[in-house]
């Protein structure tokens, strides 16, 4: 069926116009009435009955997915003959037209966005069952106007069976893009969506199609050395692509992930601090709550090379900003009046951003008593009770651990409480114990993503007097806390990985170094290793499925987030939000992702004011929405249903434990206690 403007799509689509036609189908912009804001919606033409069965398998596989280079395929459904998939409209050019109007992209980009393209295939391979693009080409990869990448059109995009050869379906190919295997349409696995990946770099970097697979593999044809078509290519990076490009599956790398960990070092060499790119009179971007298209903006086009240039200078002026920044110290506000009430606003209200140079508090760990060492407690630690479930236990029923030096000696230590909602929606507080016994002052409590081991901050007890990172094993409760770091300097704000076999921590004095930097280690405390160099960065939190990992780096007197990524064994920064230098976060601190990976919570800091907010990772920062408003909000922990948030808050005059939902409504002081509770983490829950 044809779809002309204004014709509404099942009572909800209103089509705007036609973005693109193919041979099975075709893609249209319209606007979602229902939530207000524009859509893409790709029509499929498929008569055969059989394919009704896959198109709703790969369909709901697909609305499943989450990742920032990734569209989300939001609604799906089969009117006739015609499947339809409505996802997220992506504005930009496609990377067919840009190479048309500019030619060769900046190498130091095009590396940049090889590490986002690998993150998303890689994504797609480790979904069970994998899902197989098979159609990775320029034409398929949008660059949109914050200078980051999007990977389109899932077309002919296949789930595995498990044997390496496709589902049935729609076949495709793509003469120089698509591998060999994938002529006829079978035996197709990630091994050929590393194929496309690397020809398409190939086009990036040489403004040439690369030579047809097939005919390779027959010896009719030869690749064009990269190095011929553009010289600045290193022979190295030329002999990485052309390997991901071999003809035959056994020559080409192990995975994607392989590939692009190979591409690591050339993106290192030529870019620390992404620049900003935009394409100079670009504008077939509507805007984001309104069905009206925009008109092409005027502007001049500027040759690559200027762009080039540009961003080396850019670079130049934040790497020397960030350098220049030397050891300084987040500011802890004074105390202030109670301000607070509970925000009852939607977490969907669009509100105004702040500005301006703040300075940021960063919750102090308890002093040490460094004239004590931590010992093994006198008597056993509690026994961990597995979490309890009921229908007013919030959290799935897991415990919350949090610090507090309410206990009789004084000590900042470990508790653990379980909070439900009574008849009356109330919270309460149904379980509240201390964990931790011995001395030394604890703090940065850290579950394990099974919720069986815990991690915490503590004095060393050796003769640096510093402080180290220690687990306590709750399955083993007559089993001491065993010192994991044992390392120089103040570990402290451990974050364990969601797979379990690493821990990533802040550490400040190793080495001499006064400045807080990023380690990562081993869940057992071995290959202990630095993650960051000259700059300062901490807070760090995984992303659920353990490709990115968020924290804070502190920059010319800001505080903003950024990005490591698993394609580089999270070797190199990468700004979250890629429009502005500064972020349109604000001024951040403890930064929390939420279970499915779509939200983090953060802390807004200006001036002596902290509130929490909240942002879309998919955003990447053009919303930043406040769930909290009184000026005295810390450190939000989600619960393990991605339902709650547990957060610290000063608001009632001294620190305490609160929870509110993620709308930042029913915001409940648990502890409310002249003594100080803080530092709260919610246990996961299998």
């Amino acid at each position: 069926m044809e779809l002309v403007p204004d014709f509404v799509l099942k009572e909800r689509y209103q089509i705007i116009r036609n973005l693109g036609r193919g041979g099975m189908g075709a893609v249209y912009l319209a606007h979602d009435t229902v939530l207000d804001h524009v859509v893409a919606v790709k029509v499929n033409h498929s008569p055969a009955e059989e394919a009704e069965e896959q198109f709703l398998k790969e369909a709901r596989l697909l609305a499943a997915l989450r990742h920032p280079t990734l569209p989300r395929v939001t609604d799906y459904f089969i009117l006739g003959e015609e499947q339809y998939l409505v996802m997220d409209y992506v504005p930009g050019d496609s990377f067919d037209v840009i190479l048309k109007e500019d030619g060769i992209q900046p190498m130091a980009m095009v590396m940049q966005w090889a590490q986002q393209l690998g993150s998303a295939i890689s994504y797609l391979h480790h979904q069970k069952p994998p899902v197989i693009h098979r159609d990775i080409k320029p034409a398929n990869i949008k660059l949109m106007p914050t200078g980051e990448v999007m990977l389109v059109d899932f077309g002919i995009a296949k789930v595995s069976d498990g044997t390496n050869a496709t589902t049935a379906g729609a076949q495709g190919f793509t003469p120089g893009y698509s591998p060999p295997e994938q002529y006829g349409g079978a035996h197709t696995a990630p091994y050929s969506d590393q194929y496309s990946l690397a020809a398409t770099l190939y086009q990036l970097l040489t403004n040439h199609q690369p030579e047809d697979g097939l005919q390779r593999l027959m010896g009719t044809a030869v690749l064009a050395p990269m190095k011929v078509l553009n010289p600045v290519v290193p022979e190295g990076m030329q002999a990485v692509i052309e390997r991901a490009m071999a003809p035959t599956t056994e020559e080409r790398y192990r995975s994607v992930d392989a590939f692009v960990k190979a591409l690591a070092p050339y993106t290192s060499q030529t870019l620390m601090v992404k620049p900003e790119y935009e394409r100079p009179g670009k504008g077939d971007v509507p805007p984001p709550d309104t069905p009206q298209a925009a008109s092409e903006k005027p502007g001049r086009k500027l040759p690559w090379w200027v762009l080039v240039i540009a961003g080396v200078v850019l670079i130049g002026m934040i790497a020397g900003g960030i350098a220049l920044l030397g050891g300084s110290e987040p500011a802890t506000p004074a105390p202030d009046d109670n301000s607070g009430n509970a925000l009852s606003t939607s977490v969907a209200a669009t509100l105004t951003q702040a500005a301006g140079a703040t300075k940021p508090q960063e919750t102090a760990a308890p002093t040490v008593q460094e004239t004590e060492a931590p010992v093994a407690p006198s008597e056993p630690a509690p026994t961990l009770e597995q979490p309890t479930t009921g229908p007013n236990l919030v959290g799935k029923g897991g415990y919350i651990a949090y610090i507090s030096n309410k206990g009789s000696d004084k000590i900042y230590q470990v508790w653990l409480m379980k909070v439900a909602l009574d008849n009356s929606g109330t919270f309460t507080v149904v379980e509240d114990k201390q964990l931790t016994t011995d001395v030394g002052d604890k703090s940065f409590p850290a579950w394990s993503p099974d919720g069986k081991r815990l991690l915490y901050s503590a004095p060393s007890g050796g003769r640096t007097l510093g402080i180290d990172i220690w687990m306590l094993d709750l399955e083993t409760p007559e089993k001491p806390a065993v010192n994991l770091s044992q390392h120089q300097g103040e570990d402290t704000q451990a974050a364990w990985s969601p797979d379990g076999n690493l821990i990533a921590f802040t550490n400040r004095g190793a080495n001499g170094n006064d400045l807080r930097q990023l380690f990562l280690m081993n869940s057992d405390g071995t290959n202990i290793q630095r993650l960051s160099r000259e700059f300062q960065e901490f807070s760090p939190t995984w992303s659920p499925d353990q490709l990115y990992l968020a924290y804070v780096i502190s920059a010319s007197s800001h505080y903003i987030m950024y990005l490591r990524t698993a394609a580089d064994g999270y070797a190199s920064p990468v700004k979250f939000d890629t429009q502005e230098v500064l972020g349109r976060q604000g001024d951040v601190a403890d930064p929390a992702w939420s279970p499915d990976g779509d939200l983090i919570a953060y802390v807004r800091m200006e001036g002596a004011s902290r509130n929490i907010f909240l942002t879309r990772f998919s955003d990447r920062g053009s919303r930043n929405i406040p769930i909290t408003q009184t000026g005295r909000d810390t450190e939000p922990a989600f619960s393990d249903d991605g339902q709650w948030i547990a957060f610290t808050s000063g608001r009632d005059g001294s620190k305490d434990i609160f929870v509110m939902n993620t709308a930042g409504n029913m915001q409940t002081n648990l502890t409310n206690s002249p003594t100080v509770e803080q530092m709260p983490t919610w246990q996961p829950v299998p």
